[in-house]
């Protein structure tokens, strides 16, 4: 009966150990969308190239801690496209939550190079030689919760980085960009930014999942008379039915460029003559149509 005790008492240790040295399983991942950086330093050789370099550095570090599910970067372009803004990161928390709710991340990333420079020393003779070269770095970053626009979590980050080696042609990185070079520069002080964005992650595992908006229907393509929609048998589009062919004439946008509404009007009637597994082929009936109006059942 001791021993059984003593077993019991023995195993409900073990077990307590392990509960407090192993992670936690089962938290929810928080999804992230990392916007390109501004740069906010005197360094402008490089334009928007810097910032990208330090928001592709920081998606892969992140990456790397298994804290965070990464929105792909391609499909955040395409939101930014979609929403007519420029890539250089340059919009205030309240466009960037709308930006991640699109891409149906809880998060989104934002953040500026505040810091940025590189002194080359090289020597050479006759195409032979080498070079040191000596960066330093400081960005900030901002973590922002896109159902409420609010910022959670502020942090900066600060680096310093030396390389060198031999060269056999000549270059000049203060103009050339070079994507190497750049994450070589900044990744001191996104690894900094990256340490406190991973051990804070707990602090996000209870949002609220957020589900990007359905895609809109629309015409998505045309040949010869015919015209594809982004609607088929999944939705339950049937052979014979009409379809409004509805047309952007107008927008209407902020100070910071995020569309708030859009003016459309109607320009024709579409028929489906045939339906296929996610799509289906229209004709049209009435008016006119192209490729990117949208569609409404009639």
């Amino acid at each position: 009966m001791r021993t059984e005790y003593r077993l019991t008492y023995l195993s409900a240790i073990l077990g307590l150990a392990v509960w407090l040295l192993t992670p936690a399983i089962g938290l929810a991942q928080p999804r992230v969308a990392v916007m390109n950086f501004e740069n906010n330093s005197t360094w402008r050789y490089w334009g928007d190239n810097l910032g990208a370099a330090a928001a592709d550095e920081l998606v892969t570090q992140l990456l790397k801690t298994g804290s965070y599910r990464m929105i792909e970067r391609s499909q955040l372009a395409a939101v930014l496209a979609e929403q007519d803004l420029g890539a250089s990161g340059a919009v205030d928390a309240s466009a960037a939550a709308n930006i991640g709710r699109l891409l149906g991340a809880q998060l989104i990333l934002t953040g500026s190079i505040t810091q940025f420079s590189i002194e080359t020393v090289s020597v050479g003779f006759r195409g032979l030689g080498g070079s040191r070269s000596k960066a330093e770095t400081i960005l900030d970053v901002r973590l922002v919760d896109t159902t409420t626009g609010e910022i959670l979590m502020a942090e900066s980050g600060e680096g310093e980085k030396t390389w060198g080696g031999g060269f056999f042609r000549s270059a000049n990185v203060e103009r050339d960009f070079d994507a190497g070079v750049a994450q070589e520069a900044l990744r001191p002080a996104i690894e900094q930014v990256t340490e406190t964005l991973a051990r804070q992650a707990d602090r996000f595992a209870d949002l609220e999942p957020v589900e990007p908006p359905a895609p809109v229907a629309q015409i998505v393509g045309a040949n010869d008379g015919s015209f594809y929609i982004n609607q088929g048998e999944n939705l339950g589009v049937a052979v014979g039915q009409r379809f409004e062919v509805v047309r952007v004439i107008d927008e209407i946008k902020d100070a910071n460029g995020v569309v708030l509404d859009r003016i459309t009007d109607t320009v024709g009637v579409l028929e489906v003559t045939r339906v296929l597994s996610q799509s289906a082929i229209c004709t049209v009936v009435e008016g006119e149509a192209t490729e990117g109006d949208t569609i409404q059942p009639l």
